[in-house]
């Protein structure tokens, strides 16, 4: 089994241009953790995504990685972080992204194994799936922790039902009564 046998291919993609605001609205309405960001020829820039979102929630002091361990001593509010959300929500998400020098990566024929050792490596819960193209990056899929789950489950089922055939045993979600009429 390889990255290309349980990559999503039917993306959500944002361009660099796209409104930090714009973003969030589609993460909401599609419940997606992280959404690819590529250029007109379809290569691969970034990730914008919940990891990225919470920074931009954190009050700047804690932006600055100066290696804060409490941060209990900075009150504050929700309107402060709606402050801070709408400082930024103009701004393009190229502003705000994951970039590819600290994102992990795959490619279609990446096996199952090392798909797993990323995903658990990965500081996302996914993975873009990329072809080389020269020095371009063509984003062809996605590979999620949900993906993986998923695809886990099928098998889990596809050998239960396989183990199954022939069994008397009621059918899920069905009754001993509704099996004898």
């Amino acid at each position: 089994m390889t990255a290309e046998s349980i990559m999503s291919f039917r993306l959500v993609k944002l361009k660099p241009t796209d409104k930090v605001c714009d973003a969030l609205r589609v993460m909401h309405a599609k419940q997606i953790r992280n959404l690819p960001v590529v250029d007109e020829n379809d290569c691969f820039v970034g990730l914008f995504g919940i990891r990225r979102l919470t920074r931009l929630l954190l009050p700047k002091a804690a932006q600055m990685n100066l290696g804060l361990q409490d941060l209990s001593f900075m009150p504050d509010e929700m309107g402060e972080m709606s402050e801070r959300i709408k400082e930024v929500s103009q701004r393009p998400v190229s502003d705000f992204l994951e970039k590819k020098k600290r994102l992990m990566f795959c490619k279609p024929s990446t096996g199952f194994p090392e798909v797993l050792e990323l995903l658990d490596q990965s500081l996302d819960t996914s993975l873009p799936v990329i072809v080389l193209k020269g020095k371009h990056k063509k984003l062809v899929g996605m590979v999620s922790a949900w993906d993986v789950v998923e695809k886990m489950l099928v098998n889990m089922c596809d050998m239960e039902t396989a183990s199954a055939v022939g069994a008397d045993e009621p059918e899920l979600g069905e009754s001993e009564e509704e099996k004898a009429s």
